[in-house]
């Protein structure tokens, strides 16, 4: 009687283990569905047991047919048979946990109906079938007799580690392999995304639940209250425990936390591994068969994953992983005469794997035949609006006040209807949630009606903004057309009297000065303009090849007389790898190293500054080998900046306290230094302590350029066009501007090389001029009173033959889109006012095919009368004539040196025209130092 009392509270405990899962799993899931998985649980429950005992009692422990089936024990009627009551009552409940393993791994997708179905067979077909191959015996008191064909054979499994936790891990992953991950849970890139449970305390309380029951599952399995029950009761604790610790160490050590989640599963882990040897193995052996169960759950969980299988509540990594290693410990822990079933431990260890085997094609390879038959006709998963809203909903029509609030609120962004309030219960925690919702809507909403109201203000105030723009646009184009055009004048007739032949050489002195100066001058204009078109945001980079060490040479040159004014060393440091030629924007960074430079003088009262040009490290370097970072640091001992002036200095019209009080400057510099720094791909900092001085960094991209493609490219500045190749039809060219002596720069650049010329003074006389003369070229003025240049082009290009006559705007316009609207009027090409030669002869070889015959100079040596002076240079001169030349430096007087210069052989005449570029550049303190190094 003892004995039947004691299966009676173990059926009790057993029974606790559905609260127990109910808790885990709905704590595991997503607050949208756990409605939905209570429910489920409580269903496959009833429905498992139902059928259990309509007929999967008479399969499993029926009479057997061949150890196949049981062929007895339909609908029965326990009647007074106590022991069969107590029997079916301990199996029904494990039935029933077999159903619900299966129903938690899948949860958060399948509709209602497909549970009930999965119940069914689970219940129904699968697991009475395989019980039956094991545990089949009719008789109570002598239950070691089985008559199922596997234990028959030996197979060992004392409380269902293969019957119910295999069983149902294999039926959960055929299932969730025919219906597919939930949404969001693995994206097309590979990446996992955790889906976190609702109330993990929830699960927690479950996973202690389950515990309890566990005592009761494996304690009622041996069907009687001996002395085996303390043992099997002992190591179901131990073994629980050893997986709890096993599965937290492990997983802390992989995911770098102590995840709730590997607290539980080890736990259940541990507790699924000791069941099939509970009742035989000593107290050591259950904790290593649960730790090492919890680690064999952790590599099934993410092998899972990795293959993109979506198990809700890693069941069959716990149930299923943990299981088929709890099957093997029977034969590797427990010796062969202990079992007592006439096996070796070898021969015990093959039927183990055999059982393993075959559990998983039965549940598993059934399954998925019976389950996807099903699907194709009745589709277990729900949409995925459903499975969005949740299954609460969706299945059961189950709202809450959350649903309600998160309706809501989507409402509200799909209507941005601020008026909306939410439905607040009082005196719950939603509630509070509703209220203080409500209270920002009613906030946002006051701001919402304010924001409009300013956008009111905002809109009319662009308007106006947009309206002073337009005027500033069209006054810089005036300004740039008016500054531009005399420039053209300056630049073009020094260019063509630097041709002439008869000149003097000291009047030709005097026509290369004026050249360079105008070049200067229109360098100083389009820095002007580039600073407005900063302000507009259209500043963009003009990059092209240059001499860096020649630029920095000009630095040093224009700024060294104001440091020896203030009694400063001014030196430049550049490292030995920093190339020579690169391919960067030339002005821009002329103008940002001369302003931090200049700043650096102004600042400094006594000491030096210093610039330091080196490349930055390697591992910086851009993809191409030639495409370099090179880093300048602007070093100076001056009074330095305050702390708190440092986050301001780059903003525009803003000065430190110092520079309000020296009186000079806008406070631009900085600003327009770091614009020009970022648009040539680096960035400017500064660091500085107050009396000690400060150092600007800034670093370029910049791409290596060959010394001999310079010089090529450099090749037009120095041969002259001096007529055409023979063999060439002469050319008609009509010069179209409302200024003559626009028209008298083209007429004396293109006469000499025998080009038939024709001028018009607007486009009315040029269409005249083009109808009857029919020009093969016509430089074209785009500003012109009577009819302008836009109107002219596009009369000429919409005849027939405009086609066949090139059309080379030419105007005074610094604006980038002004290009566009040319080119689209019809013109065949742009260029802007003032003009080099070379630039007006390229164009009319590229749009007529013309071939010139260039003038024979040498380059290098042009080249090399660009390079600065340097003290070789000077050795090769007398020392008398080195001590005049020296006192001349200190006396300033530039007419003795010139007088000096005359007396230089004709074979050096680089020196004297270096020495000349000195004295027309005020650079004679230069001359003084390089003579005191000799």
């Amino acid at each position: 009687m003892i004995d039947l009392q004691w299966l009676l509270v173990c059926s009790g405990l057993v029974f606790l283990m559905q609260p127990g899962f109910m808790c885990l799993e709905s704590g595991l899931t997503r607050s949208k569905n756990n409605i939905n998985v209570a429910v489920k649980n409580l269903a496959d429950f009833g429905i498992s047991v139902a059928l259990f005992w309509t007929f999967g009692y008479a399969i499993m422990f029926g009479l057997s047919w061949n150890g196949w089936v049981g062929t007895s024990g339909f609908f029965f009627d326990i009647g007074n048979d106590f022991e069969l009551g107590a029997f079916f009552l301990f199996q029904a409940m494990y039935c029933g946990t077999t159903t619900t393993i299966v129903s938690g791994a899948v949860a958060e997708r399948l509709k209602f109906s497909a549970y009930v179905i999965i119940s069914i067979i689970t219940s129904g077909v699968i697991y009475p079938f395989f019980g039956h191959w094991i545990w089949n015996s009719f008789s109570f008191n002598n239950h070691y007799t089985f008559n199922g064909w596997l234990g028959n054979l030996g197979f060992t499994d004392f409380a269902g580690c293969s019957v119910v936790h295999s069983i149902g891990a294999s039926i959960a992953l055929a299932l969730l392999i025919i219906i597919g991950p939930r949404e969001g849970r693995f994206s097309l890139e590979g990446y996992t995304r955790k889906m976190n449970g609702s109330n993990l305390s929830f699960s927690v309380l479950g996973v202690m639940i389950l515990w309890v029951g566990w005592f009761g599952f494996n304690g009622g399995s041996a069907l009687a209250f001996d002395s085996t029950v303390a043992k099997t009761l002992v190591n179901t604790l131990m073994a629980g425990v050893a997986g709890m610790i096993s599965g937290c160490a492990f997983g802390w050590q992989k995911y770098k936390l102590p995840e709730v989640e590997l607290l539980i599963n080890g736990t259940i882990a541990g507790l699924v591994s000791i069941t099939a040897s509970c009742n035989l193995v000593s107290t050591p052996q259950a904790v290593l068969i649960g730790a090492v169960g919890a680690f064999l759950m952790l590599c099934v969980k993410d092998l899972l994953e990795h293959r993109g299988v979506d198990d809700a509540v890693d069941a069959i990594a716990v149930h299923g992983g943990s299981g088929l290693w709890g099957i093997l410990s029977v034969a590797l822990f427990i010796p062969a005469d202990v079992i007592n079933n006439g096996l070796s431990s070898f021969e015990q260890f093959w039927v183990q794997l055999l059982g393993i085997a075959v559990a998983i094609a039965w549940g598993f390879g059934v399954s998925w035949l019976i389950l996807s038959t099903i699907n194709r006709f009745i589709p277990f998963r729900v949409s995925v609006e459903e499975e969005e809203i949740g299954l609460n909903v969706s299945e059961h029509g189950a709202k809450t006040d959350l649903y309600e609030l998160l309706t809501t609120m989507n409402k509200q962004a799909r209507t941005r209807d601020l008026s909306l309030r939410v439905p607040a219960q009082p005196f719950t925690q939603v509630g509070h949630i509703a209220n203080h919702y409500n209270r920002v809507i009613a906030s946002l909403e006051i701001s919402t009606a304010q924001l409009e109201e300013g956008n009111k203000e905002l809109a009319v105030a662009k308007n106006k903004a947009e309206i002073a723009n337009q005027t500033k646009s069209l006054f810089l184009a005036n300004m740039s057309h008016e500054l531009r055009t005399p420039m053209n004048a300056i630049l073009g007739f020094s260019q063509i009297m630097m041709r002439s032949q008869s000149l003097p050489a000291e009047h030709l002195e005097n026509v290369n000065i004026i050249n360079r100066s105008g070049n200067y001058l229109l360098n100083l204009i389009n820095n002007v303009l580039d600073l407005s078109k900063i302000e507009a945001g259209k500043m963009s980079l003009n990059s092209g090849d240059f001499d860096l060490h020649n630029l920095l040479a000009e630095v040093k040159d224009l700024l060294q007389l104001k440091a020896v004014n203030q009694e400063l060393k001014l030196d430049f440091k550049i490292d030995r790898d920093v190339p020579h030629y690169i391919h960067s924007d030339e002005t821009k960074l002329r103008q940002v190293l001369i302003n931090l430079v200049n700043n650096g003088l102004k600042f400094t009262k006594k000491g030096t500054v210093n610039i330091l040009v080196s490349l930055v490290n390697n591992q910086n370097k851009l993809d191409n080998e030639k495409q370099v970072h090179i880093l300048f640091a602007v070093e100076d001992t001056g009074i330095g900046i305050a702390p708190e002036e440092l986050p301001k200095i780059f903003e525009a019209f803003t000065q430190t306290e110092e520079g309000k009080n020296s009186k000079e400057g806008t406070g631009l510099g900085l600003s327009i230094s770091r614009k020009f720094v970022q648009l040539m791909g680096g960035e400017i900092t500064v660091t500085s302590e107050l009396g000690k001085g400060s150092t600007f960094s800034f670093d370029i991209n910049a791409t290596i350029v060959d010394s001999e493609v310079l010089q090529s490219q450099n090749h037009r500045e120095f041969s002259r066009v001096i007529a055409l190749e023979s063999g060439q039809p002469c050319y008609r060219i009509l010069i179209v501007d409302d200024q003559s002596v626009n028209r008298l720069i083209l007429v004396k650049m293109l006469q000499p090389l025998g080009f038939e010329l024709k001028e018009a003074v607007n486009g009315k006389e040029a269409i005249q001029i083009w109808d009857e003369w029919e020009p093969h070229l016509i430089w074209m003025d785009m500003r012109m009173p009577v009819m302008d240049g836009y109107e002219a082009t596009q009369h000429i290009k919409g005849r027939i033959k405009g086609n066949a006559t090139a059309i080379i705007a030419l105007t005074a316009s610094v604006l980038e889109e002004e290009k566009t609207i040319i080119l689209s009027a019809g013109c065949d090409d742009f260029i802007r006012k003032p003009f080099r030669q070379s630039v007006i002869f390229d164009a009319m070889a590229k749009h007529l095919g013309l071939k010139y015959i260039y003038e024979q100079k040498t380059i290098s040596n042009k080249l090399k009368d660009n390079e600065p002076l340097t003290k070789e240079d000077l050795q090769i001169m007398p020392s008398s004539w080195l001590e005049k030349l020296y006192q001349a430096s200190i006396d300033l007087d530039d007419d003795l040196i010139l007088e000096l210069v005359k007396k230089i052989p004709a074979t050096n005449r680089s020196l004297a025209n270096k020495l000349i570029s000195i004295v027309n550049n005020f650079q004679l303190v230069k001359i003084r130092k390089l003579i005191e190094q000799l």
